[in-house]
């Protein structure tokens, strides 16, 4: 039985209008979708079949010349006339394509080579990657050395990005010409970070044939036992005894940088919010504010003489 024809403009899932850059495109997403090492053993066979299919059809809509012949032709374009001399094996003849044309792909598979640049490379940032890093409300403050695990993309050590060994596909990653492994990276965060704020690391993205792209994290803040988080401010409560806040005292309040001592003005009462300026979050000079909720509370017990002044203390109030 004779090969089901195969229509490669859907097997990328492009349009037959779809140009060079689109193409390339859509194989760079098949093939991250496709390849073997990102699937259990279980699905590997079907993933690296699918990968043979994907790699077909990109090799014949990445050529031109070929191109033009399935578009002419379509089931029948391999028996139209002969391609360049340069396509050609011993005997003439079309053979599909060649190792040298696999090659010369996956060695700008990531980014355009310094012989070959086109006026927007549409790759030129497919070896950046993202990721989220937590850190804590402190060391957003001062600053932090952090040191974390990373699950990038490299070339394949097998067939050193090409995806061929000799005549066939590479079958460590399937013809895709990469792999994915773990690394370690350490880096500086500098101080003043809020949730949200990005950092980009060069060079410590995914590597491609020629150089590594960048690895851009974003923060994002832990939550902390003592403070509420609200944009670049923060709140906290502290707790007061009823003669503090009747006669006014001095509390100590918790910040990111250690307790300090707040002002605690005289008839202050519970749900009271005060200020303490440029003790949030943000850079200095720049800082959020923290506001301090007060809340009045009561010993557990009093003493004899205590509750006796107490009782004097509602006498006198009450009359």
């Amino acid at each position: 039985m004779a090969p089901k024809f195969k229509d490669y403009y859907e097997v990328l899932g492009v349009s037959r209008a779809a140009t060079e850059a689109e193409i390339k495109l859509a194989y760079r997403r098949l093939a991250r979708q496709h390849h073997p090492d990102l699937h259990s053993e279980k699905e590997k066979s079907f993933h690296t079949d699918r990968m043979k299919e994907v790699n077909e059809a990109y090799a014949v809509l990445s050529s031109k010349e070929n191109r033009s012949k399935y578009d002419q032709l379509g089931e029948s374009w391999k028996d139209g006339p002969p391609p360049s001399p340069r396509h050609e094996r011993d005997g003439g003849g079309s053979s599909g394509p060649t190792d040298e044309a696999f090659s010369d792909f996956f060695r700008t598979l990531f980014r355009q080579s310094e012989t070959q640049a086109e006026p927007n490379p549409v790759f030129q940032s497919e070896l950046d990657i993202e990721a989220v890093l937590d850190i804590s409300l402190e060391e957003a403050v001062r600053g932090v050395k952090k040191s974390f695990s990373l699950m990038t993309t490299g070339l394949c050590q097998n067939c050193h990005g090409t995806g061929r060994k000799g005549k066939t596909f590479c079958p460590v990653c399937g013809g895709v010409g990469e792999a994915r492994r773990q690394r370690e990276v350490t880096t500086k965060i500098p101080p003043g970070l809020t949730s949200g704020s990005r950092i980009r690391l060069k060079g410590q993205g995914n590597e491609g044939p020629q150089f590594r792209g960048d690895l851009y994290l974003t923060i994002r803040l832990l939550p902390h036992p003592k403070f509420k988080l609200d944009g670049m401010n923060l709140e906290t409560n502290v707790r007061v005894m009823p003669w503090a806040a009747a006669l006014g005292s001095s509390a100590a309040v918790p910040t990111l940088e250690g307790p300090v001592h707040l002002r605690v003005p005289k008839g202050t009462h519970t749900g009271t919010r005060l200020r303490l300026a440029g003790k949030g979050l943000g850079k200095t000079g720049e800082r959020g504010d923290l506001f301090v909720r007060i809340e009045i509370d009561i010993p557990d017990s009093f003493s004899t003489k205590a509750e006796a002044l107490l009782k004097q203390l509602e006498e006198e109030i009450h009359g």
